[in-house]
């Protein structure tokens, strides 16, 4: 019965999702043409992006969402982040960060409908991978990003862990803070890989998400280490973060 339910409310929501975004596509492009041409770094599109996010969100009751330490990262000040990935809700349970931000996308997720152009007019950042000059591409437009002030979010793991383990990581983020001279900012979550299964649309039902925004590793630290060194501290945060969130009490 519990699975029957789960079927019916699962194709309830994703058809309310398609139906509200056309209607909420129309506003998401007056935002941007009433401000493209002053508001540089995007910021008003991409809290339209929140708002977007949110009302996904809301339509899964028995999601929970639960954050810590959003206000360690800075409105205006450029860093690097860096945070797991476990499943495709992570993109929606992160805009719960609720700053400014600029995504990091391979190309393909450009060419989708509505969540192409929500990329686009944020001004995220494209990954070309099958490029041989994809890394050189991503680090000029996302210096050009950084430049204007805003920060940069990625999954260094570069795609989603099967398990509860950690990928290893890619150096583009590492390298890009080396580069820039920003800090770099580790975020941590859980439980999104509870939401649906690895190439399932139905729902497994109540999970509760969680996300740890960790202490930054600020720019003179970033300087004083090289890129593997780097990345090796970050992903021993991340993994002791992790820890952590995982011994929570269900419900906290």
């Amino acid at each position: 019965m519990k699975a029957t339910l789960l079927k019916i409310y699962s194709l309830f929501a994703w058809t309310t999702m398609a139906l509200t975004s056309i209607v909420i596509t129309p506003f998401f492009l007056l935002v941007w043409l009433c401000t493209f041409w002053w508001d540089k770094r995007r910021v008003a599109a991409h809290m339209m992006g929140t708002f977007w996010a949110w009302h996904y969100q809301s339509l899964i009751p028995f999601w929970k969402l639960r954050l810590e330490g959003r206000e360690k990262i800075p409105w205006k000040r450029p860093v690097v982040m860096v945070a797991n990935h476990r499943s495709l809700v992570d993109i929606l349970a992160l805009y719960k960060l609720r700053r400014p931000f600029k995504w990091t996308s391979k190309d393909e997720n450009f060419k989708l409908p509505f969540i192409g152009m929500v990329l686009s007019l944020t001004n995220s950042v494209r990954i070309k991978r099958e490029s041989m000059r994809s890394g050189a591409q991503f680090l000029a437009q996302a210096e050009k990003e950084m430049r204007k002030g805003s920060s940069i979010l990625l999954f260094p793991e570069g795609t989603r862990s099967r398990t509860r383990e950690m990928r290893s990581f890619k150096e583009g983020a590492f390298v890009l803070a080396k580069k820039t001279g920003c800090g770099v900012i580790p975020i941590v979550h859980t439980g999104s890989e509870n939401t649906f299964d690895r190439g399932s649309w139905v729902l497994k039902g109540k999970t509760t998400i969680r996300i740890k925004v960790l202490d930054e590793i600020p720019p003179e630290e970033v300087k004083g280490l090289d890129v593997h060194m780097l990345l090796k501290t970050v992903r021993q945060r991340m993994m002791d973060g992790i820890e952590d969130l995982e011994k929570a009490p269900p419900g906290k």
